[in-house]
């Protein structure tokens, strides 16, 4: 009995399921020949030329955004020049200002390598150059090589030149100058001078 019970619950609730199914697919709209056909009432060159438009207005603010970074970069690199001056103007004022230039003439006779530079004995500043700045140097552009502050009364500089002569071989030189420094900006130029009638170079040290 329990068995054959179980047996018409079981049924009941499979009739059940599958009436529940049944119901449902009877009520689902079967799609009409219209609803299928529906693409052939849509212009699809609507839709190709929005989506030009939208690419056409991003790449214009791409370009837009672009253009407004590099406007900030300009300015950035403008302010920090402005920044640098005042800076030196701040730690170096003008009466006491000295300032030290590398130049060199046209390296015929000499590789320049590298530039140390003492002060009263002192190593104050060292410097290697790369091919690009020697190449900016022999165009006739000079090098700042140091900035500092001065005071008067007499001082000391020496410069010593390191780099390669006409035939390969290592070149090492240096130049002495004693100086009395007065009031104001005093300027110093380490210069590397080719001298055609010995064939080598010269080294100064000229105030200006």
């Amino acid at each position: 009995m329990k068995i054959l019970l179980r047996k018409s619950i079981y049924l009941l609730v499979v009739v059940s399921v599958i009436a529940q199914e049944y119901t449902i697919a009877q009520e689902s709209p079967v799609p009409s020949e219209q609803n299928t056909d529906w693409t052939e009432n849509v212009d699809a060159s609507q839709f190709a030329e929005q989506k030009v438009e939208g690419e056409v207005e991003s790449l214009n603010d791409l370009r837009a955004i672009a253009g407004n970074i590099q406007s900030l970069k300009n300015d950035v690199i403008e302010l920090n020049k402005d920044l640098r001056k005042m800076e030196e103007k701040l730690l170096f004022p003008s009466n006491t200002r000295y300032t030290v230039f590398v130049s060199l003439s046209t390296g015929q006779f000499f590789q320049l390598e590298g530039v140390k530079l003492k002060i009263d004995g002192k190593l104050v500043s060292s410097h290697v150059y790369s091919a690009k700045q020697r190449a900016a140097l022999s165009r006739g552009g000079v090098h700042k090589l140091y900035v500092t502050n001065l005071n008067e009364g007499i001082h000391t500089v020496t410069a010593f030149f390191t780099g390669v002569g006409v035939d390969g071989r290592p070149y090492k030189r240096a130049a002495n100058l004693e100086f009395e420094k007065s009031i104001g900006s005093e300027f110093l130029e380490l210069a590397v001078i080719d001298d055609g009638s010995i064939q080598e170079p010269v080294f100064k040290l000229k105030r200006w």
